[in-house]
């Protein structure tokens, strides 16, 4: 049994249990009161990337999902990624995505700070994903090599100047050739997704499409 695996048997002693509020029951891991406050969109964002054919998003970003993922990124409730991997796999059934891929990555953290959070939330969602796809996860090929500042505080320009070559591909074999797709949470300007996009394409990849919870973007 895993660490997350023990701690969600932990905090969920009956598996009905709605992971988002923890007072309801509920079906596939949101209960009906939870599911009123999201809004489904499932759709491409409108927003043009190189080395990108398209990033497609799954739900609005109101304050309901703001809350939960800030909780899920910085408060250590990485069970989450259990009802956001859902909600991916809907956008991609959605939009004919699962027939097109041939392999699943995420946008890396630098390793200090997966040490200090404990883990990676967007390997969490594409682990999640890949399992329930049978897509292979490629979870030793892109790496972040260099530590930078914290994007929320940068505008467009000094969001790409900052993610400029932190990025780098390994074990490129496994997917030179392929459509890969890249998961990460959310989008904001794109200038991460493009990063991750660009050092796949150059390293071989045939195709990168991107896929994340939630967009900051115009849909």
């Amino acid at each position: 049994m895993g660490i997350i695996d023990a701690m969600e048997r932990l905090l969920f002693i009956k598996e009905d249990f709605c992971y988002l509020c923890r007072e309801n029951r509920a079906k596939d891991y949101i209960c009906s009161h939870c599911k009123g406050l999201i809004e489904f969109v499932h759709q491409r964002v409108e927003i043009k990337l190189p080395h990108i054919e398209g990033v497609y998003s799954s739900v609005l970003y109101n304050r309901f999902i703001r809350e939960k993922l800030h909780s899920y990124k910085f408060q250590g409730k990485n069970y989450l990624y259990k009802p956001f991997g859902e909600m991916l796999l809907i956008t991609l059934r959605e939009n004919g995505l699962e027939d097109k891929i041939e392999g699943i990555s995420y946008v890396p953290i630098h390793r200090r700070k997966e040490a200090l959070r404990g883990y990676n939330q967007s390997k969490l969602l594409a682990e999640y994903v890949a399992k329930a796809l049978n897509i292979p996860l490629l979870d030793k090929h892109l790496f972040k090599v260099r530590w930078t500042r914290d994007q929320s505080k940068l505008d467009r320009a000094g969001r790409m100047n900052n993610l400029a070559s932190s990025f780098k591909a390994k074990n490129i074999k496994d997917f030179k050739g392929k459509e890969i797709l890249l998961i990460d949470d959310i989008i904001t300007t794109g200038a991460t997704l493009m990063e991750c996009s660009k050092t796949l394409m150059e390293a071989g990849a045939k195709g990168v499409y991107g896929l994340v919870l939630t967009s900051s973007m115009k849909l």
